[in-house]
Parts: C-alpha cells; sequence; structure tokens
C-alpha cells in the first residue's frame, strides 16, 4: 500500500522514541515543571534566538489554536481568518465554541495578504459589529500554499496599523521553513503567537505554543488550566520536544517531507494528472474522474474532496518518511487507470 494519507500515521521518530525511553520510570515532576521541558523551551528559544518567550507545549493541534487564539480575547472580540483556514471547517466550530466570532475572508489560493485584511478591515466599526482583535493563517496553508517573508511582512504590518494580534498555526511549520524562505528565528518579528507542529513531524503528539506579546502571556497558564491543556504528565511532551530541538531534527525532517513532496510532484505531472492547485509543500491535489476513485484506492491510500459531478480533489501527502517505492507506486497506478 502506498500511504500518501497523512502525515500523522506512524508512531514517531526513532529519535524521539529512544527520548522517550530514557525519562525517568518514576519521580518527575508534573504539570511541565521537569527537566525535559525546561530542556526543549532552552533549545526552541536558542534556535529562535529569543530569552524573553513565553514556550507552552499542548497535546495537540486544535486545543493549541484553542489556547492560542481565545485566551486574551475580550467576550465582544473576534477573529479574521480566510474561508479555508483549518479553524474555519476543521475543528467542529471550536473556536466559535468559545464564544468569539470567525469572520471570514475569500481567497483563491488559502493565503491572506495584507491588501485583502487591510479592505475587509473597512467592514468592521460600528457597535453592532464585533471588534476584530486576531488574525489567524497557518503555515503552511489548507490548500498547501506557502507564505513567502515578505507576505507575512505584509500581513503583520497591517495587523500592526490595526492593533490585531498574528497568530500563525504551524501545525506544517517545519515544512512551511523547508519551502519558504521564512527561517525559524524570523517567525517571532512577523507575529504575536505561533505553534511549532510535532505532532505532523516526527512527535508522537504535540504542538508547541510560543507566545511572542506580553499582553498574550498574562494568565494564560490559569486559561489552559481552565481549558484541560496542562497535562499532569508533561515530562512525555518535553522529552518529544527535547528530541526534535537538540540536533536539527525537527527541520530536518520538515525539509525530508518537502523534498518528497517535489519527487512526488514531478511524478504525478509525469502522469498527465491535472492539479487542483500547483503544488507548494507537502500537500499535493489533483482534480481526478470519480469513476476510477474505488480502483485507486486498491493499492493507495489518500483523502478524497468534493469538486463536481464527474470529478473530484485527491489529496495526497507526503512525510519523512515517504519513500521512492511509494511514489513510483503511485505513479503507476495512476499510468494504467489512464
Amino acid at each position: 500500500m502506498n500511504i500518501f494519507l497523512n502525515d500523522y500515521n506512524d508512531l514517531c521518530h526513532e529519535k524521539v522514541y529512544k527520548k522517550l525511553a530514557t525519562v525517568k520510570e518514576k519521580g518527575n515532576p508534573g504539570y511541565g515543571s521537569d527537566e525535559y521541558t525546561e530542556r526543549a523551551k532552552e533549545l526552541i528559544k536558542r534556535d529562535l534566538k529569543r530569552d524573553d518567550v513565553q514556550i507552552e507545549f499542548l497535546a495537540g493541534g486544535t486545543i493549541a489554536n484553542i489556547i492560542g487564539i481565545s485566551a486574551n480575547l475580550m467576550a465582544y472580540e473576534g477573529i479574521i481568518a480566510v474561508e479555508s483556514g483549518h479553524i474555519v471547517g476543521h475543528e467542529a466550530g471550536s473556536i466559535e465554541a468559545t464564544g468569539h466570532k470567525v469572520e471570514l475572508i475569500y481567497s483563491e489560493d488559502g493565503k491572506l495578504s495584507g491588501e485583502l485584511l487591510e479592505k475587509r478591515m473597512e467592514d468592521f466599526g460600528e457597535e453592532y459589529h464585533i471588534v476584530p482583535k486576531l488574525v489567524y493563517i497557518s503555515q503552511t496553508t489548507e490548500l498547501g500554499t506557502v507564505y513567502s517573508y515578505d507576505e507575512l511582512r505584509e500581513i503583520y504590518d497591517v495587523c500592526l496599523k490595526y492593533g490585531l494580534y498574528l497568530y500563525i498555526d504551524g501545525a506544517r511549520m517545519a515544512v512551511g521553513l523547508a519551502a519558504s524562505d521564512v527561517k525559524v528565528e524570523d517567525l517571532c518579528d512577523l507575529c504575536d503567537i505561533f505553534t511549532l507542529g510535532g505532532t505532523k513531524n516526527g512527535a508522537l503528539y504535540g504542538e508547541a505554543l510560543v507566545i511572542v506579546e506580553d499582553e498574550l502571556k498574562e494568565n494564560l497558564r490559569h486559561f489552559m488550566k481552565q481549558r484541560g491543556a496542562v497535562m499532569a504528565k508533561g515530562f512525555i511532551l518535553g522529552a518529544q520536544f527535547e528530541a526534535l530541538f537538540e540536533d536539527g531534527l525537527y527541520y530536518e525532517l520538515g525539509k525530508r517531507a518537502y523534498e518528497n513532496s517535489l519527487k512526488l510532484s514531478r511524478a504525478v505531472e509525469e502522469t498527465g494528472v491535472s492539479f487542483y492547485k500547483k503544488p507548494e509543500s507537502n500537500q499535493i491535489f489533483i482534480v481526478y474522474p470519480k469513476s476510477k476513485i474505488d480502483e485507486l484506492f486498491k493499492d493507495n491510500a489518500f483523502e478524497v474532496m468534493p469538486y463536481d459531478e464527474e470529478n473530484r480533489v485527491l489529496r495526497f501527502v507526503t512525510n519523512y518518511r515517504t519513500t521512492e517505492e511509494e511514489i513510483e507506486g503511485l505513479k503507476a497506478s495512476l499510468i494504467n487507470l489512464k
């Protein structure tokens, strides 16, 4: 079977597994006050070249988004996101469930821009509107597109102009770094709060939430505890992120997943299949006849999304474990079914 279902279908990277095996069998302090968590935080601060950020480890992407987005918003304040944003259609209304409205912007390629944000801000101001306070984007986007440094700079400049926080969902940040000109140390200058995703990049599970803006740090731990986001066995998360960041494994795995996507993109292109969106990251989308999907499923794992009456959009995702054999196997399947 050629597995392109997602980038979180393995247990974890071997180095993460080995690190977990070194955790003391008993006597570990709870709630993230352990030595592994402290070392992991210092390693991330080292890479960011910033000592003044607050770092919290959370179990998954949805809870990281809930905490990062809603912890410091007033009841009347809301969020701006593109229509295809992950928080819009993939988290069962988790943000709205916190009492905050998500206002949408249409974007053909899944990316926000400074121009789109500036234009959307014209729609607010009356007392019967919500007050926009935070802008949500993800790197990479839900459509597999990638922000450049200049694009992030442009968005953040508009946020600063209007007093908006910028939150970057970095569930696939490792691939985003590999696929763009953005360096990890740039992130603190381009937003107020962001995540470094581990679940989709070699961890058993877990995301690192990095808070840059001082206002967003206030009472954050209390909010996390109230929302069930503080894990008693926090040392399990800490040990994983120590393994990912102590020798650059985090970036290596992201680069490998991206390089595998380039190979897959070339292989798919050689079959003559049409791309739904131009490939930019480890999520690759094609338009494919509905009638042939069941046959394609026999040897390949992938996701299917609506398109039109005759066709569907298929999503293939590479990760650091994707093999040449899997890529060639999918290519052969697409050719055989032409």
